[in-house]
């Protein structure tokens, strides 16, 4: 067992990861990812507790989605693949969903041992999944100094002098509680930026919608040049994540027409060339807009396709006349999705081509303004591209207010 200086240590050292890193200007390591504070934590509550195995969880809108997963007896591979990140309900149906809820510690001596009458069901679901069996159990609300749930700390078979699962000794451990506090905080900080991230994409994404008022257009374009740059990101093959990300990201592709002026915007003759060189402006002030990003991985992707998706594979592009893969991957998808759209769509200076003619506009730019690769993606599923065009052209147009 643990004497109380290394308790009292172990929980120095946690709390140093916790630590908010220096201002601005210092030289320090990046903050550390929660994922790994949250596992550092639960390693050092097994440690103190003698567990076998544990679990944290975060709490997010009812349901509860493990974080972070430790079985001595599982491969690490088996525990990713069957529990990081899976969700379930914070109901009675299970001990963490009843923990939740109700805000209530809980030790269970031996699972085995329960009763009908129990509040919350042992849920042997991931029992079954995992070939592992929790006897006995420890379960803590993660609580945030103003005592609000955000997540819950479970610890399984306390393992005795001979290896056995004996119950755990006390629910009012103070190390382990303040490890619990330790991991709340851990767990409401990430839940402050998931929701902070959120807020700027959001407000990224309104600003990208008042740019196509201003051009006196609908969203329908920022969902269409999303849609097909998903399907593209599909046909090339590009992971579910990255396609997901396509999918948030690639709306915010012309926010940077919200500095340009309205009276270029909705210019009906051609641009002159002081007027396109303001146009072409756009995707710098796009890139500046959207800022760095650092830690959103959305902002992020959003930056490059607002900044590179006027680029062209033959570097005549613009604004850093790049070429070919030089151009990051997503600018090169978006672009061609946003020129597709463009040549479909009605615009103040002509009628929008037929599906076939703009399909013939992108292969005659293959290898010139499109990525190769792009492209030939892009003509595996033309048919399933198109028809959603094919659909909007034969509806009726609406009638103008009298």
């Amino acid at each position: 067992m643990m004497t109380t200086d290394e308790q009292i240590q172990m929980l120095r050292d946690t709390a140093k990861a916790l630590r908010c890193p220096p201002a601005a200007g210092h030289d320090a390591p990046a903050a550390p990812d929660r994922r790994a504070i949250l596992n550092a934590i639960l390693q050092q509550a097994r440690t103190l507790a003698w567990a076998e195995a544990g679990s944290l969880y975060v709490l997010e809108k009812g349901q509860l989605r493990f974080l972070a997963a430790q079985n001595d007896r599982l491969p690490l591979a088996d525990i990713t693949r069957l529990l990081l990140d899976r969700e379930m309900p914070a109901s009675a149906e299970s001990l963490a969903g009843f923990v939740a809820s109700s805000g209530r510690i809980m030790k269970i001596d031996d699972t085995d041992a329960l009763t009908e009458n129990a509040p919350f069901r042992v849920n042997r679901d991931l029992d079954t999944d995992t070939g592992f069996r929790a006897k006995s159990i420890l379960a803590i609300p993660l609580r945030c100094p103003d005592g609000q749930v955000v997540g819950v700390l479970e610890l399984f078979n306390r393992l005795g002098p001979d290896g056995d699962a004996v119950p755990f000794p006390s629910s009012e451990d103070p190390g382990i509680l303040s490890l619990a506090s330790m991991a709340a905080v851990a767990v409401h900080n990430t839940l402050l930026q998931a929701q902070l991230k959120q807020a700027y994409v959001d407000t990224m994404l309104r600003l990208s919608v008042l740019v196509e008022l201003k051009e006196n257009e609908t969203a329908e374009h920022l969902h269409q040049v999303s849609r097909t740059s998903v399907l593209l990101a599909q046909a090339m093959g590009l992971s579910d994540k990255d396609a997901q990300l396509l999918k948030r990201a690639s709306p915010m592709h012309d926010v940077g027409k919200v500095a340009v002026p309205d009276t270029i915007l909705r210019k009906p003759a051609r641009l002159t060339p002081t007027e396109r060189e303001v146009v072409e402006k756009h995707p710098l002030m796009g890139a500046e807009i959207l800022g760095e990003s650092a830690g959103n991985d959305v902002t992020a992707a959003a930056r490059d396709i607002a900044l590179s998706h006027h680029e062209r594979w033959d570097g005549r592009g613009y604004p850093g006349r790049l070429k070919g893969e030089q151009i990051p991957l997503f600018g090169r998808i978006v672009g061609l999705a946003d020129v597709l759209d463009a040549l479909l769509s009605n615009r103040r200076y002509r009628r929008p081509f037929a599906p076939h003619v703009a399909a013939e506009a992108i292969r005659l730019e293959r290898g010139k303004h499109f990525d190769p690769t792009v492209t030939d993606a892009f003509f595996r599923i033309a048919d399933q591209v198109l028809a959603t065009y094919e659909a909007r052209a034969a509806e009726p147009s609406p009638v103008p207010a009298t």
